[in-house]
Formats: structure tokens, sequence, C-alpha cells
């Protein structure tokens, strides 16, 4: 009987680990070469305007990880309910949110188009802004990006 209740404890404690530890995958949320070169690029647009360079942040790259997929998945190009699905994974005072849907990932597109788009551009050149995450997904035709922001 004690072997069995020893047994039975054990098998809480790993499931509650299990349910409590994120998997790595979703818990790394690493930038790819894509995302990278996306940031490089808005890195390269703030400093022309004088800016200081944003900071991969890890929680907010799985946001934009999310939303991107979630886009993909749905087919629906939306920012949803910004605030609150970032308040899930940041406790910055303010959030933004920069989405681009493209039918090939190009960075420099991307920022382009974010640059031309007055609402975008505010955002991305928002001085209050220190931290970024970049989610890209793509399938044959389409690309989606999402780049959640904190300051």
């Amino acid at each position: 009987m004690r072997s069995l209740r020893t047994s039975l404890r054990g098998l809480v404690v790993v499931l509650l680990v299990v349910i409590a530890v994120p998997c790595s995958a979703s818990a790394a949320a690493r930038q790819d070469r894509a995302e990278m070169a996306i940031l490089k690029a808005m890195n390269t647009a703030r400093a022309q305007h004088g800016l200081p360079a944003l900071r991969v942040n890890r929680a907010l790259a799985r946001a934009a990880d999310a939303h991107s997929a979630a886009m993909l998945r749905s087919g629906a190009f939306t920012h949803g309910s910004v605030n609150a699905r970032l308040r899930r994974y940041t406790r910055a005072r303010s959030v933004g949110e920069t989405l681009a849907w493209l039918t090939r990932c190009d960075s420099r597109k991307v920022v382009a188009m974010w640059l031309q788009s007055a609402a975008h551009r505010k955002i991305m050149l928002a001085p209050r802004f220190h931290a970024v995450g970049v989610g890209r997904k793509a399938s044959p035709s389409r690309c989606m990006v999402t780049a959640d922001f904190a300051g």
C-alpha cells in the first residue's frame, strides 16, 4: 500500500511539472533568420530617426508568433484584442502591434509597408517602445508577420 501511495505521489508531481512548465519550443520562441532581418530593418529605421534599437523580448516573441500562426490558420487578418492578448505576455505600461500580410516573406518590404502607413509608422518609431517580439508564419501563398512592442 505504501509503495502505491509513493508511486501515486510521484505521478502527481510529474503531472504538475508537465502542466506548469511550458514545452521548450513555445518557451524559447527564438527569432528565426527572417524575423531577425525584420528586427534589423526596424532598428535601421529607428536609428535613422535618432531612436534606440529595440531589444528582442522572448515573451513578446511568443505572443507575436502565436498571433501570426492564428492568423495564418484562420485566414483572418486582424489585431483582435491587442491589449488583452499582450497583457498575458507582459506587464509593460505600454504595448503596441504592427501586422503585415504578404504573398512572400521579405523583411525589407514588411518594414517599408509599416513605414508608409501612418499608424504603423507611429508604433514602430515610438520612443516609448524598447522591446519587441517578431513572429512570422508562412504558407506557400502567404506570409503573416506580427511585431508586438512594449515599453
